[in-house]
Formats: C-alpha cells, sequence, structure tokens
C-alpha cells in the first residue's frame, strides 16, 4: 500500500511539473509570437545600426539556399539579446506552419555582446548567428535586435529589413 501511495504521489507530482513546463513553453510561444508581431507592424526598418554589425549572407547548397544573419563588432555592451529574423512574406501576416529563427526567446540561455570580450562561462560571446533555409535564391529578411543595458533596467529595440539578390550580391 505504501508503494503505490508513493507511486500515486510522484506522479501527481509529475503531473504537475509537466503542467508548469507546458506553461512556460506557452508563455515563451506568446513571446516570440509578439515579437513577431512587433517586427510586422514596425514601419521604421534600417539596414544598419551603430551599435553592432549586422549582415545577410547566403550560402549555395545542392537545391536550396541557407541564409545566415551575422550580429556581431559589438560598439557598446549589449546584455540580454534577443533577435527573431523572419522571411518577409507580402500578407503581413505570422506564419504560423514555419518556425522562424530566434534566438534569446524560446530557449532558457542569455546572450551578450561586449566589444573586446569573450567569456562563454558569462554567456559573452564574438557575435551571434541565425540560419534560415529557403529555396529562393532572393530573399528579404526582417530582424528584431532587443537588448538591456548592464543593469537591466533599460530596455532597447532596433528592427532591420535586410536584402539579399543575386543582382547585389550582397546585404543592403
Amino acid at each position: 500500500m505504501k508503494k503505490m501511495l508513493v507511486l500515486l504521489v510522484c506522479l501527481i507530482m509529475l503531473a504537475g511539473c509537466h503542467n508548469e513546463i507546458k506553461q512556460m513553453d506557452e508563455e515563451k510561444y506568446n513571446v516570440y509570437l509578439t515579437n513577431y508581431q512587433s517586427i510586422l507592424d514596425s514601419e521604421e526598418k534600417k539596414s544598419s545600426s551603430p551599435n553592432f554589425d549586422i549582415q545577410l549572407v547566403r550560402n549555395d547548397l545542392v537545391d536550396k539556399y541557407r541564409y545566415d544573419l551575422i550580429i556581431d563588432n559589438p560598439k557598446i555592451a549589449l546584455y540580454n539579446v534577443k533577435v527573431l529574423m523572419i522571411v518577409d512574406n507580402t500578407t503581413r501576416t505570422i506564419e504560423t506552419d514555419r518556425m522562424m529563427p530566434s534566438l534569446g526567446m524560446l530557449e532558457n540561455r542569455e546572450y551578450n555582446l561586449i566589444p573586446y570580450q569573450v567569456d562563454l562561462s558569462k554567456n559573452c560571446y564574438a557575435g551571434l548567428n541565425l540560419s534560415v533555409l529557403d529555396y529562393e535564391p532572393n530573399i528579404h529578411v526582417s530582424v528584431m535586435v532587443s537588448y538591456t543595458n548592464r543593469d537591466k533596467n533599460k530596455n532597447y529595440r532596433e528592427f532591420f529589413r535586410l536584402t539579399w539578390t543575386d543582382e547585389a550580391s550582397s546585404s543592403n
């Protein structure tokens, strides 16, 4: 009887943990959707930032293309960096059947970019990279980069629109 009681208590605890994890996942997904909508709603998207370098690079694969978004060379300290890159569509709606690349939103990890500092034990990176696969040889992506100051009491968000075309062969 004691074994059954212990087993029942364990099952109840596991069910509670599962619900808590599911709730955390839903919260993270809602943050992802909110940021996705912010990108779609943003009217003023830049192609560069005074605070860091950002570029779009294409790598040709066998039957598709991999587009890499590279954020590096920070000019100021960027803490708790979160990035979302979406492939622009003409409908200006969230594509729920295709997850877009993100960093710092759906995982429990912090990313920091601090000039001239790389210390993985403190989550300080030289740069960040997000990738998306697509069948189109030319692409437009919209990007949101958010970060805080060192004290984490001030938030910043920057929106970008980057283009790769065969004619230009570079990010605009």
